[in-house]
């Protein structure tokens, strides 16, 4: 959790680009101490530098891909990566079976050694380069990422990027780090900042008792409580394994619905579907225990239990397991982007290291059907949360998201009553112009018209009484 915020405060100062790099080398090193170590220190030490890397990359590598990718395929590009996630995961639990461990962790280290070649051909975020006043680097990477012939795109947005979050003038002999906090600082309690704060914070803290974690650690713990002796249709550990493959299949597929598919719907049919997968799975689980169940099928019970069990794991990981981390880098700010996403993190890891630990104790309080029931209510008020709450991002590109968060509404739902009150506001103001301008325009012609008869007057007045002249005297 601390590798979290601090990479969040750190990619801000030095670098999207520079950190994941950091991060990487760090995570190499981690395994290779692991690798060559003769006592517990060095085995200790490198977990640390391994784990605390790792979090570092957590947070840096979606803010990095947020602000590079194109809206359309910022969900995708994550998905695919947490992909790799999970099958990196099942990679190394099965080298564990088929080489000692200090083979395992060597052949683990190449990973992240690996990834920092081709970050060093990747520009870093033009956003970044443009908070940093750093304007030649920022037109280069746009020109980068726009390709050749598309120079005009690249300098068009250049240009709003410049004219949205080009810092003023500063003292040029405050450090970064001091600068970074002072503007985080005097940043975060504005309206526009706080709403996607809290609303993404809530989402994650919401997630947290649906149960993924807890299912995640102690799966074969909780297959062997859902089922009966003699029952079972595979073992606990084969299970194991059909688990995580049904849950990097769907993380795979949502990947490719985030190309047509809103994150809402998303969420939405993933909340619904594991709410109503793990309800079911504590109702069954309860009549189960009682003597109803001597009225059904054992087999029969057995197999509906499995069948909910991997519904409920492929339906959390549709959206609930892929969202958080592409909605939180795309959700924040520009201003406070990477302490945000830290914070946030770091607060989701502290909650869920939490949680998995009370699991001893809430299987022994609640059982094995309460488990569930909690789990199945948890991830119905997540659902409604998402519902009431969480925006729409799909094909947004960061600087209209922002936009959005500056309307005065907080809950999703009620944008249209307040776009629609600024449409008739707006055509209120416009009539009543219209209206002023016509009222105006009449009293102008009145006026001018008074103050021709005036002339007029004037005039036949001049002629009638001006005295006569020399000539008019003579004569």
């Amino acid at each position: 959790p601390v590798g979290c915020l601090l990479g969040g405060l750190a990619m801000d100062v030095w670098g999207r680009r520079n950190m994941n790099v950091a991060g990487n080398i760090g995570m190499a090193t981690g395994w290779l101490l692991i690798t060559f170590a003769h006592n517990p220190s060095m085995l200790i030490y490198g977990r640390i530098a391994e784990g605390f890397s790792r979090s570092v990359l957590a947070t840096c590598i979606t803010v990095l891909v947020d602000e590079l990718a194109a809206p359309r395929y910022r969900g995708f590009i994550i998905g695919t990566m947490l992909t790799s996630v999970s099958l990196g995961i099942m990679a190394i639990s099965s080298l564990g079976a088929l080489v000692d461990w200090r083979t395992a962790s060597a052949l683990a280290a190449l990973s992240p050694a690996i990834n920092v070649i081709p970050l060093c051909f990747v520009h870093d975020s033009p956003t970044w380069f443009v908070r940093r006043n750093r304007m030649k680097e920022a037109e280069r990477a746009l020109l980068w990422l726009w390709g050749p012939g598309n120079e005009e795109q690249a300098r068009a947005e250049l240009d709003s990027l410049t004219a949205r979050l080009r810092p003023k003038e500063r003292n040029r002999q405050t450090s970064l780090l001091r600068r970074q906090i002072t503007e985080t600082v005097r940043n975060i309690f504005k309206p526009r900042i706080l709403k996607p704060f809290f609303i993404i914070h809530l989402f994650n803290i919401l997630q947290v008792p649906c149960g993924l974690g807890i299912f995640t650690y102690y799966t074969v713990d909780i297959l062997f409580l859902t089922r009966r002796e003699g029952t079972e249709i595979m073992d606990d550990y084969s299970t194991t394994v059909l688990v995580s493959g049904v849950r990097c299949i769907i993380v795979l597929i949502s990947s490719f619905l985030m190309l047509r598919a809103g994150r809402r719907t998303l969420a939405l049919i993933s909340g619904i579907l594991s709410s109503l997968s793990a309800l079911c799975l504590g109702l069954i689980l309860s009549l189960n225990t009682t003597q109803l169940s001597s009225t059904v099928s054992p087999k029969l019970v057995a197999s509906v239990v499995f069948i909910l069990i991997i519904m409920y794991a492929g339906s959390m990981s549709l959206g609930f397991f892929i969202l958080p981390p592409l909605m939180i880098g795309e959700t924040q700010p520009s201003h406070i982007r990477g302490f945000a996403c830290g914070y946030i993190y770091t607060m989701n890891d502290f909650l869920l290291g939490g949680v998995v630990k009370m699991y001893p104790w809430m299987s022994t309080t609640l059982q094995i059907h309460g488990l569930f029931l909690f789990f199945g209510i948890s991830c119905a008020l997540c659902a409604i949360f998402v519902y009431l709450f969480l925006p729409e991002t799909q094909g947004l590109t960061l600087q209209q998201i922002e936009d959005y968060f500056r309307q005065p509404n907080v809950m999703w739902i009620t944008r249209n009553r307040y776009q629609n009150y600024r449409k008739e506001t707006e055509g209120i103001e416009v009539a009543t112009t219209s209206s002023t301008l016509q009222r105006n325009s009449a009293t102008y012609r009145l006026l001018r018209r008074s103050y021709e008869r005036i002339n007029k007057n004037h005039e036949i007045y001049r002629v009638l009484w001006s005295p006569p002249s020399n000539a008019d005297v003579k004569n």
